[in-house]
């Protein structure tokens, strides 16, 4: 049975929202009283679809469509693919890691009906212009490089782009709950260049550090 989170989407989990990672409150009452028309009326005055690719507004106050991240304030459509490295100018060999941990002392609210995945540390080469993090979501035709199984976090939540001249940067693409770097939160939006050892976190219990590659 689907649930309607606080963003008024519907859910096929009760904890989180499958949809926008947002904390699900009173999930049992929303079950009780659910149904697909009170659903899609709520969405309908309060959600507006975006108008590049439909999808309903995850949050009214949300700067960002959280699919194609179409700019609500500005009206304009979402950023444009990095460009790939061409030529003299692209790097031969990506000297970067990223190294993705569940890390459970992130998870400052546990839940026991949604514990982090006993999965191992999983590295990602980056060798890529660029390389979308996020939740995967085949209806949406969403398949980010690096998959997150992680409640809290958006399908979209996120890229680390690699310039021409090797160096890597982070960009938040206005993601639901957020995103740091090295603790201290990144502007929605905006493009943070990276060094050896930086720390980026994200959702319950998501960490991903850059490393060189040796």
């Amino acid at each position: 049975m689907s649930v309607t989170c606080p963003a008024g989407h519907a859910s096929d989990e009760n904890d989180y929202c499958s949809v926008c990672g947002a904390v699900m409150h009173g999930s049992q009452l929303l079950a009780a009283t659910y149904s697909p028309a009170r659903a899609a009326h709520g969405l309908a005055l309060l959600r507006p679809a975006c108008p590049v690719c439909g999808e309903p507004r995850a949050d009214i106050d949300g700067r960002f469509c959280e699919v194609c991240r179409y700019d609500f304030a500005d009206r304009t459509p979402g950023p444009a693919p990095a460009a790939s490295p061409q030529g003299a100018n692209a790097p031969s060999r990506s000297t970067w890691l990223l190294v993705l941990t569940v890390d459970r002392s992130l998870d400052t609210e546990p839940d026991p009906s949604s514990p982090p995945p006993l999965e191992s540390e999983l590295v990602f080469a980056v060798e890529q212009p660029e390389l979308l993090v996020g939740r995967r979501d085949d209806k949406q035709n969403i398949r980010p490089a690096i998959p997150l199984h992680d409640p809290g976090a958006s399908r979209r939540h996120a890229k680390f782009l690699l310039a021409a001249d090797g160096t890597v940067s982070l960009h938040d693409l206005g993601s639901t709950n957020g995103t740091k770097l090295n603790g201290l939160d990144v502007v929605a939006g905006s493009i943070r260049e990276l060094k050896e050892g930086d720390e980026v976190t994200l959702g319950r219990w998501t960490r991903i550090v850059l490393r060189a590659r040796p």
